[in-house]
């Protein structure tokens, strides 16, 4: 289906913060909607937001031209392999390669964030923790709501979604296909909203007890850098097997895609590699300015 077309999604949709076809839209969009979740999230004040306006600028123009250029090599490349139709090394590759890209890109958004977010006041990180439990309500009710069956048929819906949107429309033995992948896994979502609270506890404990910008940048480094340290061991049994059967997924639909659907899935690789090309080659007015350090460094 594509280089783990279902990671590639996640990149996408992580940088790209839309559509395929308002990506360049969305990217230049990126500093004002990331400001507006900052307020949202930590109820910043008028220093902090200002403070967190020139970060976010800087970080901005850091990640178009480092970091685009390397998802439009990721692309290209992915779309060789998807050409020649896939191997189990291929998927291995797409995996470590974004997990990488990810990991490095949240280190140093944290090392940015870093010297304001050691200015939250305790009131603010109440703020951060009313938000967080709201959003844990919803995705609770979204994803663990009701029998079995109904939350099964909500995941099989996301993910069949979410292969359609690169592939067009699956016939019924590539829908019988995912269907058993997610019956595989009854509880994968219950299993990572555990995780996903226990993360969230971790960070905000980080944000309580470390005021010093350069240490609480390396903290929350090694929080994004080094998940697995305090995950339990049923949550990295499960994702283990999770990521496995996934793997087994893609090699086993891509088989199966007709010569339309996987021109589908090229196509689209290529419009974000060519979105992402045009945007790494646009500068905004601060590229060349100089990036500001840590405060108290």
């Amino acid at each position: 289906m594509g280089a783990k077309v279902a990671f590639i999604l996640v990149l996408v949709a992580s940088i790209a913060l839309g559509a395929c076809t308002a990506v360049r839209l969305s990217y230049n969009l990126a500093d004002d909607i990331l400001r507006f979740m900052a307020s949202d999230y930590f109820d910043l004040d008028d220093r902090q937001l200002d403070a967190f306006r020139t970060r976010v600028s800087h970080f901005h123009d850091w990640h178009r031209a480092n970091e685009l250029p390397r998802y439009v090599d990721l692309l290209s490349s992915a779309g060789g392999r998807v050409s020649k139709g896939l191997k189990p090394g291929d998927v291995e590759w797409a995996t470590q390669a974004l997990r990488s890209r990810y990991r490095f890109l949240a280190a140093r958004a944290a090392e940015e964030a870093a010297p304001i977010l050691a200015t939250l006041q305790p009131d603010q990180i109440a703020a951060l923790e009313k938000k967080l439990e709201k959003n844990n309500t919803k995705y609770a009710k979204e994803w663990l709501s009701g029998d079995s069956r109904k939350r099964e048929r909500r995941l099989l819906e996301r993910t069949t979604e979410r292969f359609e949107q690169w592939t067009g429309n699956l016939n019924a033995s590539q829908r019988r296909r995912i269907e058993d992948f997610v019956r595989a896994h009854p509880k994968v979502m219950e299993i990572r909203f555990a995780e996903r609270r226990r993360w969230q506890a971790d960070a905000v404990q980080l944000l309580k007890r470390h005021k010093n910008p350069a240490e609480l940048a390396a903290r929350l480094a090694k929080l994004f850098n080094e998940p697995e340290a305090g995950r339990s061991q049923e949550y990295l049994s499960e994702n283990r097997r999770w990521e496995a059967d996934l793997a087994q997924l893609v090699l086993d639909l891509d088989r199966t895609l007709s010569s339309e659907q996987r021109e589908r899935v090229l196509r689209r690789m290529n419009r974000y590699a060519e979105d992402f090309r045009a945007l790494a080659g646009a500068r905004s007015s601060v590229a060349g300015e100089t990036r500001p350090g840590l405060a108290g460094s």
